[in-house]
């Protein structure tokens, strides 16, 4: 009996010290900066990675817990695409090309498919999932063009431990829009040729960005159970 009250008791001892370490580790936040490129999929470009032109980002991630996070993300980049690119006869004879700058915000939840703390040598690296609601904004001067697009970004990427507060990474993003007039294909529909097909109606563009990062974690000030 008393064996067994000992056993209980450093069991509990064992749980309690394994709480007090999570809750010196989390909640935490990063503030970190992404370089990379950005690609357009639509009624001109269909080959991922073609007319990638660099693309910057700054994001903040607040880590929930070992497995979980949420990530504010603003990028901003110029998407382009020609159809002087492709061998296709009937992009060669429509000869239409468009560039857009581009800033985009993304809400997105993580998902660390292994554990992962910052700074913690016993939590090397982790792979992870995201997504969540964005928004692009397109400042084009032109009046009759899309400004603000709603959309969904979801994507993969990996993250490693590196000098004490430091992480860094490889994300990739790709955003399914609601609009086929990124490329502008579907705002003139007679201004380049007369060919019966000039874009597909029924396909909403693509936007993708990939690229690597560096943040630095710093833990939110913690209140001292004296003064609460």
């Amino acid at each position: 009996m008393q064996n067994s009250i000992r056993l209980l008791c450093l069991t509990l001892l064992m749980l309690i010290g394994t709480i007090t370490l999570r809750a010196q580790d989390f909640p935490n936040a990063e503030i970190g900066a992404q370089l990379g490129g950005g690609f357009y999929l639509g009624d001109i470009n269909k080959v991922p990675f073609k007319s990638t032109r660099p693309a910057l980002a700054v994001f903040y991630r607040h880590n929930i817990n070992v497995r979980y996070s949420a990530k504010a993300l603003l990028s901003y980049g110029r998407i382009t695409a020609s159809d002087s690119n492709y061998k296709s006869e009937y992009q060669k004879e429509r000869g239409y090309s468009f560039k857009r700058d581009c800033a985009h915000l993304s809400i997105l939840g993580e998902f660390n498919f292994l554990p992962f703390v910052v700074g913690k040598k016993d939590t090397p690296y982790s792979t992870y999932l995201q997504g969540g609601m964005g928004v692009g904004i397109f400042p084009d001067k032109e009046a009759q063009m899309d400004k603000v697009i709603v959309d969904i970004p979801f994507g993969f990427g990996v993250k490693f431990n590196s000098y004490r507060k430091f992480v860094y990474g490889v994300d990739f993003l790709m955003i399914k829009t609601f609009t086929d007039n990124i490329d502008f294909m579907s705002s003139r529909p007679s201004e380049i040729n007369k060919m019966k097909q000039r874009y597909v109606s029924s396909n909403n563009d693509w936007l993708s960005y990939f690229s690597i990062y560096l943040a630095y974690k710093f833990d939110y000030p913690q209140k001292c159970p004296t003064f609460d």
